[in-house]
């Protein structure tokens, strides 16, 4: 556990250091295997990490693949595999059409295979470690739906594998014969890669600038490597974080206009995986500033524009003025300098973590759900139905323990139709005016691969609402005994059983068969135990 206290040891001095160590990690002439700054992990610091031949190939690739005439790409991955590509190819054409496919829930699997089943689609499937359970589940998934249906993806020729090099992935490709491989770097975690093949490519494909993406990458990394603070870009940003850190703010709202939107996404996992362990971390907000509680521990980050502010972020700046909420201003004039803001935030991220002498590569608690979850799979493989969960807190009980300093994560495991996701929103508006406490909307399964790390590691205040329904449809999986539905089952079962076995505080709610109907009640059941 770390305190208030310790943050006020810390100094400038002590952070010049942690730079210089930075950069003498990352061009190798150190490596200290118990050191933060292991060089293994530092390949994004040195820039692209695409050879020239590399650049000169991928390029080629998407130029012919311009000429073919697709009307959709589907990239299936999650977390890192997924967040930067998306924030990166959202500066492009989206012709042909991107679909980003993160999500075993069965409507959402069903409504894309509905979409793009008599279209001409390439599939690119993208994972670092060439495992993760839901890419390869969904890949096998399109693949065979697909392949039926169209002879071109059925011989793997519209098929291309982003992944490591030795990976199941990598063997898979070869084995079936995908059109190509685009391979990664092992010294670059999946957070850390959207500056990598795993995030550039399929920028590429969006017919993206990604010269100019990169550029500004390779400006930001010149410019943090000096040791002067007035010079060095990341440093006052990690003594903002630092000093509100130290004054218990430890939630941060960013702000981002509507053209670097994607970028959030990217955002939230670097700063949850990264920092969220030990009882620590920096708790981030994106999205609705509506879930945002006026009180003393939040600060926020503001992109914009400032000469040609919005009327939007004039009215939030004026909320934080009011309610004396810190803010740090970031001022952008083009959507190509994302670039370099994924370098300041990687590399501000990793210098905090330094300072607290936490490990920002590693996610712990990430593989402890999975490992839940491959444990009922098997299970029910065995014996034709899922192990009896745990229980959990009743939801008076939990609503009794919201305390003062506390956030409250919803993270619903649901299959939304119709008006079912405003509803959702209104639920977590209703919370949060209830409780005047900071709300967290993630959707499940995916924030798995994002938030998931930090709700289990990180500050303890946190409170879990988990909602679920057995109103989901099967769909059934190729070579597997469960399907779709199962799956998601288990994940929300691992990740109840993951979050309870650390004694975090968490209520599962079963809406029932009828959604709509369950969190029209839910909204009423809350609102009741506040007015006694």
């Amino acid at each position: 556990m770390y305190s208030k206290q310790y943050f006020s040891n810390w100094d400038e001095d002590i952070l010049i250091d942690s730079i210089v160590k930075f950069w003498e990690s990352a061009e190798g002439s150190t490596s200290i295997d118990n050191d933060v700054f292991m060089s293994n992990w530092l390949g994004w610091s040195l820039g692209c990490d695409w050879t020239l031949d590399e650049k000169r190939q991928y390029v080629e690739l998407a130029n012919e693949i311009y000429g073919e005439a697709f009307q959709y790409i589907l990239l299936v991955g999650v977390g890192g595999s997924s967040a930067g590509a998306r924030a990166i190819a959202s500066l492009g054409a989206n012709c042909p059409k991107f679909i980003f496919v993160d999500s075993v829930v069965p409507s959402v699997v069903e409504k894309i295979l509905a979409e793009v089943k008599n279209e001409k689609t390439l599939l690119v499937i993208s994972s670092k470690s060439g495992t993760t359970l839901e890419t390869i589940t969904l890949a096998n998934y399109f693949l065979d739906k697909l392949g039926n249906s169209r002879e071109s993806l059925k011989y793997k020729k519209d098929v291309i594998a982003i992944t490591d090099p030795g990976t199941f992935l990598e063997k898979l490709a070869i084995k079936q014969n995908f059109r190509s491989i685009i391979r990664g770097k092992p010294d670059i975690g999946g957070r850390f890669s959207e500056l990598s093949s795993f995030g550039l490519f399929p920028a590429l494909l969006n017919k993206t600038d990604i010269s100019a993406v990169i550029d500004s990458a390779n400006e930001m990394a010149s410019l943090c490597r000096t040791v002067i603070p007035e010079e060095n870009p990341a440093i006052p940003l990690v003594e903002f974080l630092l000093k509100n850190l130290r004054h218990g703010r430890d939630k941060l709202y960013v702000y981002l206009p509507e053209s670097l939107s994607n970028f959030a996404m990217w955002l939230e996992q670097l700063l949850s995986e990264s920092l969220g362990k030990d009882g620590f971390g920096i708790v981030p907000i994106v999205g609705d500033p509506g879930l945002i509680s006026p009180s003393t521990d939040v600060c926020s980050v503001m992109y914009q524009n400032l000469s040609m502010e919005c009327a939007s972020a004039q009215i939030l700046r004026q909320y934080f003025d009011d309610n004396a909420i810190p803010v740090f201003n970031i001022e952008v004039d083009k959507s190509e300098s994302l670039g370099g803001e994924f370098f300041r935030w990687k590399m501000s991220v990793v210098l905090i973590a330094s300072l607290m002498n936490i490990n920002p590569f590693n996610q712990p608690q990430v593989q402890s759900s999975k490992d839940k979850t491959n444990e009922m799979l098997g299970y029910f493989t065995n014996h034709g139905k899922l192990p009896p969960t745990c229980s959990t807190l009743a939801l008076p009980e939990w609503v009794a323990q919201i305390k003062n300093d506390s956030y409250i994560a919803v993270l619903p495991f649901l299959q939304l139709e119709g008006g079912d996701r405003e509803l959702l929103f209104d639920l977590a508006y209703r919370i949060r005016n209830l409780t005047k406490r900071h709300v967290t909307l993630a959707t499940g399964p995916s924030y798995l691969h994002s938030t998931g790390q930090m709700h289990k590691g990180g500050p303890v205040s946190g409170m879990y609402l988990q909602l679920f329904s057995d109103n989901v449809n099967e769909i059934p999986i190729a070579d597997k005994k469960y399907g779709f539905s199962t799956l998601l089952t288990a994940q929300a079962n691992g990740d109840m059983e993951s979050l309870v076995a650390l004694n975090r505080p968490v209520c599962r709610v079963d809406l029932g068969t009828n959604i709509t109907e369950g969190l029209s009640n839910l909204i009423v059941q809350f609102e009741t135990l506040y007015e006694q």
